[in-house]
């Protein structure tokens, strides 16, 4: 499957290999859950880290992702825990990413991206850490 992906998604793969699943899952649990209770079967952490972890490798699109995680159930089941014996179709990905705040993901997102690099330049010295200042100056579009 390496022979179609653009570089970008290739390198973003070695770089999903350096993190843990998890922390992404951690940090997407901050996103408040636009939908209704009633007949929720999925969180939004669990759809929001399997729409990243996709959008990583280089999938566009909702069917894509859905395809994606399809063929790598029994690795993702064990990487991030899946509670449930399946997991979601491509309109329930839709349908999730229509009814949240994109700005609250984006700043989530931004966070943790930020929280990363800072961990993998500077290990665990706290001193070392990025300050404010310099955090401003990173900007994350999606």
């Amino acid at each position: 499957m390496n022979y179609n992906m653009p570089q970008g998604a290739r390198e973003a793969e070695e770089w999903l290999q350096e993190i843990e699943a998890m922390s992404v899952y951690r940090a997407f649990e901050q996103v408040v859950d636009g939908r209704h209770k009633r007949g929720v079967r999925y969180s939004v952490a669990q759809i929001l880290t399997l729409v990243a972890l996709g959008k990583l490798v280089g999938m566009t699109t909702p069917a894509a992702i859905a395809e994606w995680v399809r063929l790598r159930a029994q690795w993702l089941k064990q990487v991030i825990a899946w509670p449930r014996p399946s997991f979601p179709c491509a309109s329930t990905y839709s349908n999730v990413l229509r009814t949240l705040d994109a700005e609250q993901v984006n700043q989530v997102l931004a966070q943790f991206i930020l929280r990363v690099a800072a961990t993998k330049r500077c290990g665990e010295e706290p001193s070392r850490l990025l300050g404010q200042e310099e955090a401003k100056t990173h900007v994350h579009l999606a």
